[in-house]
């Protein structure tokens, strides 16, 4: 079965507002909804390790979100409360541009 995967990338500087972030997302999992059903298949998201590598390019947090279908993503991405109430929080706290790449795949991964 093909998944939609989502990983976005953002350059927050201060380690507390990394913290803010990733609690942002600990939110966002338990309340995005649609239709009154959990739709989002998986979301993770981290702190970068390599941050003082030019390879990060200054990003410091790194999300992975995974739907179902292009319709569940469209609606994530243009109409979920939850994901609005996310980019609020981002908003505050981020400097320069998101980076946001979307891909097809299977899901979980499969084993090498």
């Amino acid at each position: 079965m093909t998944f939609i995967k989502r990983i976005t990338l953002f350059k927050v500087p201060k380690q507390s507002d990394i913290e803010l972030v990733l609690k942002a997302y600990e939110i966002l999992r338990s309340t995005a909804v649609k239709d009154g059903r959990p739709y989002v298949v998986s979301n993770v998201v981290r702190p970068v390790l390599n941050t003082s590598s030019p390879l990060s390019h200054g990003f410091t947090v790194m999300s992975q979100s995974v739907f179902g279908n292009h319709a569940d993503h469209d609606f994530y991405d243009k109409d979920c409360p939850a994901h609005k109430k996310l980019k609020e929080t981002t908003g505050k706290v981020r400097v320069g541009d998101v980076m946001t790449i979307v891909t097809e795949g299977e899901w979980p991964e499969a084993k090498l």
